[in-house]
């Protein structure tokens, strides 16, 4: 039978109203932490905060498997975490002997620990943020089970090992339960005995990507989405006697803030296709413009697990706890508004990689109309424009890459499609009442109050932050992307008036021979 705990999230608790009595920063000193996804978007900006605001925290061990090209976990650890431009925003010096690479797998049995490792974990580790998990959202099912369940699993068994455990804060996706439009905070059941169903899937998927509708992803559109679903209901079921909150944030995107605007080493998701759009390469998306997007900058989320990790140990409930990251709830903004704000930006900004000049106006897919007109521009100006831009590098005898990048793009953007024409209403009331009990120098330091959120800002940040860091453009070559998009502007206006006059030189020679009196057709 399912544990009771799945039925709903307890509000929190009277107590948290009291005096806070042990600072976060006091908190989280001399405490060891275990991190899965370490080397991730999410994971990198979660350890260059703690670092950063709890400098006197023990060790922080990664998981960290070697790469498939022989490097170790230490030199991934150097080469992927220690060297990112996340640490070098800030007026200080981090003290990196805090990071220790953990030789493992989420694939494999006990995280594929040593002996010697797993006992090192089991006695000095407080804190677990378990934030690990295939990312791609298509792929065929057993892959989402091996890491994204049973990886989950392996996590909460080498947890219940540990003998200072305070906190396992997993990280899941707020699109976990999809298949709804109002998402409360709770687990959702999905069968009376989930190992059944886990085993089920194994034994009856095949090694290819369900499509959508498929009955295995039981009303969700991927892989990705009924995965997390089923290892939050195994979480709840099998390990409701460890102290585990469940965290949901929405779509991560761009820093607000910390540790620095715009910040982002990630071409997933929408900060790749809005970095398209800003270059003129997308000019069309499948979407509902009014739908709400819920973005949540990627601070927020770092801030939020903190404030969650140093909250839930000091103030134990029912387990296990669903806390959303989300904004759409408290400060929502359209994908019509993300889409407007962002070419403001660009246009304002122009990247000296544009390629034409932005499209002027998103177009929505919610109506038959809008379809067609989204049909008709993919195939115009995203494949039609890419061979014919590829014919001229040719010519040029230049690297064609402009079809490779299209057909990139068209695969994401059917990935993100169900996301931008579909909406939701994920209730967030626990995180809201956890950050309005800190006192307010702590609500500073760890800001995540999704109400402050200035989308227009936002959105100038985060175009700013794909021109610095995604394609790395110094703001000193401004003036020349200015230039770059007048000369295209008028370039391809000149363009457009050749091809008009040629369309209208057609029409006009077709409709003068039909008015020739003598003249026949067949």
């Amino acid at each position: 039978m399912v544990h009771s705990s799945l039925s709903s999230s307890s509000t929190i608790d009277q107590q948290q109203k009291q005096p806070t009595a042990i600072s976060i920063r006091n908190f989280y000193n001399g405490k060891s932490i275990f991190l899965t996804g370490g080397s991730g978007f999410i994971g990198k900006v979660l350890i260059e905060k703690l670092l950063y605001s709890c400098p006197e925290i023990e060790r922080i061990y990664l998981l960290i498997r070697p790469s498939r090209d022989g490097k170790s976990p230490q030199q991934r650890l150097e080469e992927e975490v220690i060297k990112s431009r996340v640490f070098t925003f800030r007026n200080k010096a981090f003290d990196f002997s805090k990071l220790v690479a953990v030789n493992g797998d989420m694939t494999k049995p006990r995280l594929g620990l040593s002996d010697s490792d797993y006992q090192t974990l089991i006695e000095n580790v407080s804190i677990v943020f378990h934030s690990a998990a295939t990312v791609r959202f298509h792929g065929p099912l057993k892959k989402f089970v091996t890491q994204n369940i049973h990886g989950t699993e392996s996590v909460m068994k080498l947890s219940r090992d540990m003998k200072k455990l305070q906190t396992v804060v997993y990280v899941s996706t707020a699109y976990a339960n999809c298949n709804l439009i109002d998402v409360e905070e709770k687990v959702y059941p999905l069968a009376d005995d989930i190992e059944s169903l886990i085993n089920k899937i194994i034994n009856e998927d095949s090694d290819e990507a369900p499509s959508d509708g498929h009955p295995s992803l039981m009303g969700r559109p991927n892989s990705y989405t009924i995965s997390k679903a089923i290892a939050e209901c195994l979480v709840a079921s099998k390990y409701s006697d460890l102290p585990v909150v469940i965290c949901r944030p929405s779509i991560v995107s761009h820093a607000y803030r910390e540790p620095a605007e715009g910040w982002c080493d990630s071409l997933n998701g929408v900060a790749g296709a809005l970095l398209l759009g800003g270059l003129g390469i997308a000019r069309t998306m499948e979407m509902r413009c009014d739908y709400i997007s819920d973005i949540i900058p990627v601070d927020f989320v770092a801030n939020s697990l903190i404030v969650i990790g140093y909250h839930s140990s000091l103030y134990p409930e029912k387990r296990p706890k669903v806390i959303h990251i989300t904004s759409g709830h408290k400060n929502p903004i359209s994908w019509a508004q993300i889409l407007n704000y962002s070419r403001m930006a660009a246009v304002k900004n122009p990247s000296v990689k544009m390629v034409r000049p932005i499209a002027q106006n998103p177009i929505s897919a919610g109506s038959f109309v809008g379809r067609v007109n989204h049909r008709l521009t993919m195939f115009f100006s995203h494949i039609l424009f890419a061979y014919i831009f590829d014919f001229i590098l040719l010519i040029c005898r230049q690297k064609r890459v402009m079809v490779d990048v299209t057909n990139k793009m068209h695969r994401a953007l059917e990935v993100l499609k169900h996301f931008t024409n579909h909406q939701w209403f994920f209730r967030n009331d626990n995180y809201s009442k956890i950050f309005q009990s800190l006192p307010d120098d702590e609500k500073h330091c760890y800001q995540s109050n999704v109400e402050a959120i200035d989308w227009t800002c936002y959105c100038n940040a985060l175009w700013m932050g794909s021109r610095r860091y995604l394609i790395n453009e110094d703001d000193s070559t401004l003036k020349d992307g200015i230039r770059r998009h007048k000369i295209l502007k008028l370039a391809y206006g000149l363009l457009d008036l050749f091809i008009y006059t040629i369309i209208l030189s057609i029409f006009g020679y077709i409709i003068s021979l039909l008015m020739q009196p003598n003249i026949t057709i067949g």
